[in-house]
């Protein structure tokens, strides 16, 4: 007598299977289908940033770099890096029904709702504009503002 259990013999005119076998087939199969599911469902777009302390802030979204703005954007928010590397949110919108113009910090676009109002930005700190499109694509740029009030994008902001 073997030491392994016995299945037992699946007989000719039948297509039955043991419910041990069955459960593995469907277990590897939901096993695939959310590993697709997941993969297909989060994507990557371009954020850029313009603009400078004291006067207008824009940021733009592209599905890659050398195509027409995405305007399905449905959250955006600006977040500040804090002393203890931490991030503060300083501006948030949500909703959005098709962006027709970048978005200005602190002006909130038509069919969008202001989660938090906005708050000063200030030179010398880190900020994220970080975006959602709704259907599994986000999107971030991080920047900063020299001592004269432009926007630089440093390689690292540790140093």
């Amino acid at each position: 007598m073997s030491e392994f259990p016995q299945t037992p013999p699946i007989s000719s005119g039948s297509s039955a299977c043991s419910p041990y076998m069955l459960m593995r087939f469907v277990a590897v199969i939901l096993l695939l289908s959310a590993g697709i599911a997941a993969e297909a469902m989060s994507y990557s777009f371009v954020a850029k940033a313009t603009g400078r302390l004291g006067g207008r802030i824009r940021f733009e979204f592209y599905p890659d770099s050398t195509k027409h703005p995405k305007t399905d954007i449905k959250s955006f928010t600006v977040s500040m890096r804090t002393d203890d590397d931490r991030w503060k949110a300083m501006w948030s919108i949500l909703g959005g029904r098709g962006l027709t113009k970048p978005i200005e910090y602190g002006v909130t676009p038509p069919g969008f709702t202001t989660m938090i109002k906005p708050q000063k930005l200030i030179s010398g700190r880190v900020y994220s504009g970080s975006a959602n499109d709704g259907h599994g694509g986000s999107s971030s740029v991080t920047f900063g503002f020299d001592k004269d009030g432009r926007m630089i994008f440093p390689d690292s902001f540790d140093q």
